[in-house]
């Protein structure tokens, strides 16, 4: 039997595994998948820390906290409505450190309590150190 058809034969059967669950286990295992289609699309570790970061896009400056980051972004918290695609240029300093950082980004994604933000260029290995050595993280 060839991949394709292997492949198939797996499918048939998680969906017929997934016919006989109660519904509220299959809301559980749609959360698991889509918990784990968002790590395979991530190509950069999460760091989580707590950054004062002040970002701007083409009409407004705004100021919030960095929650977590990668060398290829980071997840800021904030209220306001931004939306994907929208370039927005970051401005940050790692805490007990005279290191500023001005990035440039691209909001990739809009959720309730916050955006991620995806560099124009990653981080070098140095900024990484230096955030990731952050005390308060």
């Amino acid at each position: 039997m060839d991949d394709q058809g292997s492949n198939q034969d797996l499918t048939d059967r998680l969906v017929g595994l997934i016919h006989n669950i109660s519904e509220e286990k299959k809301e559980q295992l749609l959360e698991l998948l889509l918990e784990w289609q968002k790590k395979e699309q991530r190509g950069d570790e999460r760091v989580p820390c707590l950054i004062p970061v002040d970002f701007s896009t083409d009409d407004r400056v705004y100021r919030d906290f960095i929650q977590n980051f990668s060398n290829g972004g980071v997840f800021i918290e904030t209220r306001e409505n931004l939306a994907p695609g929208q370039p927005v240029s970051l401005t940050f300093s790692a805490p007990n450190s005279q290191n500023h950082f001005k990035i440039v980004g691209t909001i990739l994604r809009s959720e309730e309590h916050g955006v991620a933000v995806k560099f124009e260029k990653k981080l070098s290995r140095y900024q990484e150190e230096i955030i990731k050595n952050n005390p308060k993280r």
